[in-house]
């Protein structure tokens, strides 16, 4: 297993103590580093009243002046350029990127788009405007840092909660057809007000669940999902919309890059694989024009983005809005929507102990599958793995789960993951992952020390 090492939002973790940093690093088998978004002070996201982004004592400052040129080449208006240069750390950021190059690494810039110019009005994954303007500054970025392979894009993509209290409606899909994709839908060959209509028709259908339908249904796979749904062809018509508009999204931003900079890596991350579909990644037609593909290999209950806890949510708001439905029905639904099955789990108290032995030979491998199933090369599968003390604002991922579902998914072809991040990495976790993947790391003996921070 070859890891690589995430460095998220605070480059002043590494900036001062890189070649040090980088050392141990390489030692305990990093052999990539993804960067960004690239601002300096940026600010933390903290665990605070649910989670909350916290600026220091400086305000936040991008790293480079744009170049108009390039905006001008994408039909689009450059960002103004920062007040506060910074000079000596944008020196030092150089050389930081250049020496883990000169190791040998995949080096990456993560959401190197941040910081564009003004766009359109519309949603970035279906606005024309505003894709030109990210593209352009993704372009921008990556010609600021020739030392660097290319860029690591973390959406935008449709939502998959139903949760409507969740974070602020975070990725909620009902909110996903607003006025201003009605072009989209046009240009895609959609009827715009048909899967409107079929949006809402869900919503009333999931309302509308019988311990009777579901029994009826609910285990069917392909054929009798359909009939737990109404067999309703303008919401099949809506899946498909989300999977051609989000396919198109990417395609126009990575064809943009490559006009300018054709030798550049471009990666974008997916969910996981059960849930990729509903947010509109269709993995195998990504892989025809991305370069890597990153899939959120999150695991954890509650917080936001772990697998157990997105399924948790679907029982429980299912349950509410169904009271007759037991946890097991509502189960059930979830298997019929996503194909997933958590082993040992039949009521909400089992997610609890869901991280088990059987998950990881169940569902870990049958993700990392998946995914792999999608790509012509497993180095081309890059999963973001995130683990630790929260998570994702989430329940703990130990040392001894993240090794578990390390060794599940090298047992069937994966070769890299992406760790999700350098700031919160525990003590226990790089002991778990320099063990597997270089030279075990001696905690009484090195002078390398993991950061270990309650940020998210």
């Amino acid at each position: 297993m070859h890891i690589w090492m995430d460095v998220m939002r605070e480059l002043e973790l590494v900036l001062d103590d890189y070649p040090s940093i980088f050392d141990a690093w390489e030692e305990g088998g990093v052999t990539g580093l993804v960067v960004g978004p690239l601002s300096f002070e940026a600010a933390r996201l903290l665990p605070i009243s649910g989670t909350r982004y916290v600026e220091g004592a400086m305000p936040p400052t991008t790293v480079y002046d744009p170049d108009p040129a390039v905006y001008q080449r994408f039909g689009v208006k450059a960002p103004p350029a920062p007040t506060n240069k910074l000079p000596e750390r944008r020196q030092a950021l150089e050389r930081m990127l250049i020496n883990a190059k000169d190791r040998g690494w995949t080096v990456l810039i993560f959401q190197a788009g941040t910081g564009a110019g003004p766009g359109g009005s519309g949603p970035l994954i279906t606005d024309p405007l505003s894709q030109a303007a990210m593209t352009a500054r993704m372009v921008d970025t990556l010609a600021h840092f020739p030392m660097v392979d290319g860029a690591v894009m973390d959406g935008p993509e449709w939502g998959y909660e139903i949760d409507e209290s969740f974070y602020n409606r975070r990725s909620l899909i009902f909110d996903n057809l607003p006025p201003e994709v009605a072009p989209s839908c046009r240009a895609l060959g959609y009827d715009y007000d048909a899967l409107v209509a079929a949006k809402d028709r869900l919503y009333q259908r999931l309302h509308a669940l019988t311990p009777q339908r579901v029994a009826s249904a609910a285990a069917g796979g392909m054929f009798g999902m359909p009939a737990l749904l109404g067999h309703d062809r303008d919401f099949e018509d809506w899946c498909s919309y989300r999977i051609d508009s989000l396919t198109h999204f990417y395609r126009v931003v990575r064809e943009g890059i490559a006009s300018e900079l054709p030798k550049a890596i471009v990666g974008c991350g997916p969910r996981t694989a059960s849930f990729a579909p509903l947010c509109g990644y269709d993995m195998t037609r990504l892989a025809e024009f991305m370069d890597i593909l990153l899939p959120k290999h999150y695991f954890w209950h509650r917080g936001f983005d772990g697998l157990i806890g997105t399924v948790g949510r679907y029982v429980g708001v299912l349950t509410s809005w169904n009271p007759s439905l037991s946890d097991a029905e509502a189960f059930d639904v979830v298997e019929s929507l996503f194909g997933l099955r958590l082993p040992g789990v039949s009521k909400r108290e089992d997610l609890e102990s869901a991280l088990t032995a059987d998950f990881m030979e169940v569902v870990v491998k049958r993700e990392t599958r998946m995914a792999l199933a999608a790509v012509d090369d497993p180095a081309r599968i890059v999963p973001w793995m995130d683990a630790g003390r929260m998570p994702h604002d989430g329940d703990p991922i130990t040392p001894g789960m993240l090794s578990q579902i390390l060794t599940a998914a090298s047992e069937v072809g994966l070769q890299h993951c992406l760790y999700h991040h350098a700031g919160n990495l525990t003590a226990g976790e790089w002991a778990v992952i320099s063990a597997m993947c270089g030279q075990p790391w001696d905690e009484r003996s090195s002078p390398y020390t993991p950061a270990d921070q309650m940020v998210l």
